[in-house]
């Protein structure tokens, strides 16, 4: 399976969209194909029975231009690992029976059940079966079983694939460029971490398949330097060429020129039929130069030869780009604006050379010019060209944040070439390896991710934080790539580089959201596929209906009363012109895109990543918020605060030994938990140094971690977890007074060898920004609950802090209760729609469940991929954390009110002028020329544009303030239109009685 990665010009609207995604998708062998009009991007993914070649020229046949910027293998994942848990089962042997029934599953490769945890973990073929089925399964072997997390497969990030140009080397260019004995000479690559390579004659290229773990790019440069070849990355999705796109400066170029020659011409035009002949009648009259006939053919003026002659240049020469599409899409069964510019200009020139002919075949005796309007095809495609020049000037704004963050990645950077950090080199970002140590001068933009080794600055991390406020970093602060240096000079060690980066991800994430479609677009992109044929449907009917009229009514409308056959003709015609030439699909196609572009990188540049226009939409929905505690309302930075030892079973422990394991232990766990009490670990004064072996462990979501370790010839069991973990038995004959506990700490026990050896007292501070954020929600009529798997009087201290009420806080819940939690709070609400706000591995089952969800950037990779939207903070809790949630609400509030008003005047625009353009005020004398038409047509797409770029004023809503939502607040015609289609209810406040105070654990929640 292979991706390309196209620049597709040459598209003004959704209608060109549908036929080019209509026709990739109908090749054999493509899978997925995603087409974004205002990036011009083109997404295919291609198998077997496809090529690169045959899917560009699919795209040349529908009259785009095209570029392939990359084409690269997609690593796909053959097999999905899911975790269900499993209740009731009481021995070995339900162990057995659930594994061997599992087994027997056509598709699962792998089945491991932990009766003490009772989970069950599965390997399984996603083509063959669902892990839905493997629920059902469990279940029909008499034992509950629910989904924890059903995670797709990914590909090994290890492996990178990177294309080199090959040329000759400039000293010797007298030797040919034979390339079929490279691949023999390069076969030893392949034990040094390569793990393919090909060669193609034709580009000119090698595609190399490697381990960043074994061998690193610029080692690969080294080898291939030996043959004697220049070897240099080549890639065609550079900064500059993404700049370059986004930037639109070919198109507007295109335009620019094009408007500028056809408004010179087409005012010449309009100065030889319509201006002079208004403004000075006598030269019309007196037939003087150029209204004067000709001598050598009767009937021919010499301002038709200078109008015949400007018409078709404009025609067919600056408007060969309109018939070039407009046949295109004729090809393939549809049509596009084009279309309409081309039958309705045609039509007029046709009429105008036609009507020429008829003046030197039959010359009128008196002298009288022939009625031409070689003006009106002329002024038409100045029109559409100004407008198009405008359009694309507009749509170049519209990416100005993605822009932005693309520029922040430099160009070159200085490694560090010698361990003494005193020589440097400077290289291609691209030649950048993980490990590697980067010098940062005062004011340079940092190349890749990191940790600080030697030095210490001020840095600027708006791309993260959404403000430019600069951060003090020192000896092990990490760094971000794009980010940009103060004053300080530093060294730091690039821990992710090139497209790994966080800032890397940002960008994808803006670019995949405008391949992601709103579902409200489907319903533009249906109108736009259906409406060149009724609007061409539409022109005919007009022209006929008012032959018909002229034909049989005694009383003929006054426009037509004084007119002759012939003019009550043209005025026919060019009302049917009319019709076609207003009519606008291009502003039905560009409502929704230029919105969500510019809504999402105004996300982006205040700390908020939206994953698509879908999200955009669910956001109007939402009416309830569900917060995880730690690492959301909370920094996430835990530190313990106390050590308890249990005096039973002690003395036959070595406690050095003990603390030793426990470090080793929390060592494999990301945890906020894990990590205070590795840190304590860490700090907790010991002589010796202990060589603790980790012989097995296992992570129990929700609860803690089992392992057995090995230390000095003695074997130790371990348990680290809350009190679900340890087994009741245990507990009992633990003799630690809870009294001596502070309330609303967090709670971790340790149990060794079956004894508790202690317990640690741990807490973390509440973001400085949490009151004001769950106000902020419940002034505007938001729900708020809090799910968390610490321990009720964690639970109740931070509730209280940030005000949320004790009846809808859930505590010592896991992750299969949280995820049955949502789904309670769904069915109480009615209608209503739930957000959830998470950042562990135990948040990801309920943010995958929920109707939106929003992860914390400080939590784990899991919790991000699985939400919606990703908001960009840090574990300080002096910064704004969760600020960013009140602008995502903003954000997507407003980017979605401004789609629906964009599609509000796009329909608005067409419905009342098309009905004008077909002569319903005629009967009041009231017509509209084509040429008004086709500036109107011109600037109605153009206004959309504008439209969407009012969103770049946007400005954070002051949360602290006692206001609400300006979309809550105030009326709009998108505000009643928004009322008017919305499913929204208002939010609940139903008392959950069956909560007395706060829940100790799910299994209270489900027994209700």
């Amino acid at each position: 399976m292979r991706e390309v990665i196209l620049a597709v010009h040459g598209m003004t609207c959704s209608a060109c969209v549908n036929t080019l995604s209509t026709q990739l998708r109908a090749l054999s062998g493509v899978t997925k194909c995603d087409i974004s009009l205002v990036t011009n991007e083109c997404q295919v993914a291609y198998g077997n029975g496809v090529t690169t070649d045959s899917i560009r020229e699919t795209i040349e046949d529908c009259g785009f231009d095209c570029e392939v910027l990359r084409d690269t293998d997609i690593m796909t994942a053959t097999t999905n690992e899911g975790l269900l848990s499993v209740q009731g089962m009481t021995c070995g042997s339900c162990v057995s029976t659930v594994t061997k029934q599992v087994e027997r599953i056509e598709g699962v490769e792998s089945v491991v059940v932990s009766l003490v945890t009772e989970e069950c973990h599965v390997l399984y073929d996603p083509s063959k079966t669902t892990l839905e089925t493997v629920r059902e399964t469990i279940e029909d072997c008499g034992f509950d079983s629910s989904i924890i997390i059903d995670d797709v497969g990914t590909a090994d990030i290890t492996e990178k694939t990177v294309v080199l140009k090959i040329t000759k080397d400039p000293h010797n260019v007298e030797s040919p460029l034979v390339l079929s004995s490279l691949n023999e000479r390069l076969q030893y690559l392949l034990d040094l971490g390569v793990r393919s390579m090909e060669i193609s004659d034709e580009l000119h290229t090698i595609t190399l398949k490697y381990n960043i773990n074994e061998i690193g790019i610029r080692d690969l440069l080294g080898h291939l330097r030996t043959t004697g070849y220049v070897f240099t990355v080549f890639s065609n999705l550079d900064s500059i060429t993404q700049l370059r796109l986004l930037s639109k400066e070919d198109e507007i170029r295109f335009w620019k020129r094009n408007s500028i020659t056809s408004t010179f011409l087409a005012i010449t035009c309009m100065l030889l039929y319509m201006i002079v002949p208004m403004m000075a009648p006598t030269l019309l009259q007196n037939h003087i130069f150029p209204y004067k006939e000709t001598s050598f053919i009767k009937g021919l003026f010499y301002r038709d030869i200078f109008g015949v002659i400007l018409a078709s240049y404009i025609q067919f020469g600056i408007g060969s780009y309109f018939y070039k599409a407009a046949w295109s899409s004729f090809k393939h069964g549809s049509g596009t604006m084009d279309t309409l510019v081309c039958v309705s200009t045609t039509c007029a020139y046709t009429f105008s050379v036609f009507s020429l002919a008829h003046s030197f075949l039959h010359p009128s005796d008196t002298g009288k010019l022939p009625r031409i309007v070689f003006d009106t095809s002329a002024m038409i495609i100045s029109y559409i060209s100004i407008g198009k020049y405008l359009e694309t000037l507009a749509k170049s704004q519209t990416s100005t944040a993605l822009s932005k963050l693309i520029q922040l990645t430099p160009s070159v950077c200085s490694i560090v070439s010698d361990v003494n950090l005193s020589e440097t080199t400077e290289i291609p970002i691209e030649l950048l390896q993980i490990n590697d140590t980067v010098e940062v001068k005062p004011g340079m933009k940092i190349p890749a991710d990191g940790v600080i080794t030697r030095g210490e600055s001020e840095i600027d991390e708006s791309l993260v934080t959404g403000e430019s406020i600069l951060v003090h970093k020192n000896e092990g602060s990490s760094v971000i790539a794009g980010s940009i240096n103060g004053s300080g000079h530093f060294y730091f060690e690039a821990t992710t580089v090139g497209e790994d980066t966080k800032l890397a991800n940002i960008i994808k994430v803006m670019k995949q959201a405008q391949l992601s479609k709103a579902p409200i677009q489907g319903y533009a992109d249906y109108l736009a596929s259906i409406f060149v044929p009724v609007i061409l449907i539409l022109a005919l009917l007009t022209f006929f209906i008012w032959c018909v009229i002229l034909g049989t009514s005694a009383n003929p409308p006054i426009v037509f009363s004084s007119n002759t056959k012939a003019d009550n003709f043209f005025i026919c015609m060019q009302t049917a012109t009319s019709v076609v030439i207003v009519a606008c699909p291009c502003a039905l196609g560009l409502a929704t895109p230029t919105a969500i572009m510019v809504g999402t990188g105004v996300a982006a540049q205040n700390g908020v990543l939206i994953k698509g226009g879908e999200v955009l939409e669910k956001f109007n929905s939402i009416t309830t918020f569900v917060f995880d505690k730690t690492g959301t309302l909370t920094t996430g930075f835990m530190v313990v605060r106390k050590f308890l030892k249990d005096l039973s079973g002690v003395e036959k422990l070595d406690e050095d030994e003990v603390f030793a394991c426990i470090k080793a232990t929390e060592s494999i766990s990301d945890h906020p938990v894990s990590k205070a009490i590795y840190r304590y670990c860490e700090s907790f004064h010991r002589k010796k140094a202990f060589n603790v072996v980790l012989l097995d462990s296992e992570y129990v979501i929700g609860k803690g971690i089992i392992s057995k370790c090995e230390v000095n010839g003695n074997t130790y069991d371990i348990l680290i977890g809350n009190e679900t973990l340890i087994p009741e038995e245990i507990l009992k004959k633990s003799k630690i007074n809870h009294n001596d506990l502070d309330q609303g700490n967090t709670v971790s026990y340790i149990c060794v060898n079956t004894y508790v050896f202690g317990l640690f007292e741990i807490n973390d501070e509440v973001r400085h920004d949490s009151y004001e954020t769950v106000q902020y929600l419940q002034r505007n009529g938001y729900e708020t609950y809090m799910i968390t798997g610490d321990n009720s009087s964690a639970a109740k201290r931070v509730a209280e802090e940030v005000g949320i009420s004790l009846q809808n806080v859930y505590s010592n819940v896991s992750p299969t209760g949280k995820c049955d939690l949502v789904k309670k709070i769904q069915e109480e609400e009615g209608k209503s729609k739930v957000a959830v706000v998470g950042d562990g591995i135990n948040d990801a089952p309920a943010l995958a469940l929920s109707d939106l969800g929003i992860a914390i950037s400080t939590g784990t990779e899991i919790a991000i991929e699985a939400a919606d939207i990703v908001i960009l903070c840090d574990n300080d809790s002096s910064t704004d954390g969760l600020r960013g949630l009140v602008n995502a609400i903003d954000i997507s509030l407003k980017t979605f009110k401004r789609i629906k008003l964009n599609l509000f005047w796009a329909l608005c625009y067409n419905v009342f002028m098309i009905p004008i353009a077909m002569g319903v005020l005629i009967p009041w004398g009231v017509t509209l020329h084509p040429m008004l038409a086709g500036l109107a047509m011109a600037f109605s797409s153009v206004s959309v544009v504008l439209s969407s770029l009012r969103l770049k004023k946007w400005s954070p809503p002051d949360f602290k303030s006692h206001g609400t939502l300006d979309s809550k607040s105030k009326f709009s015609i998108a505000n009643f239109w928004s009322r008017l289609f919305s499913g929204r209810a208002a939010p609940s406040r139903q008392d959950m009685e069956s909560q007395a105070g706060l829940m100790s654990n799910e299994e209270s929640f489900v027994s209700n």
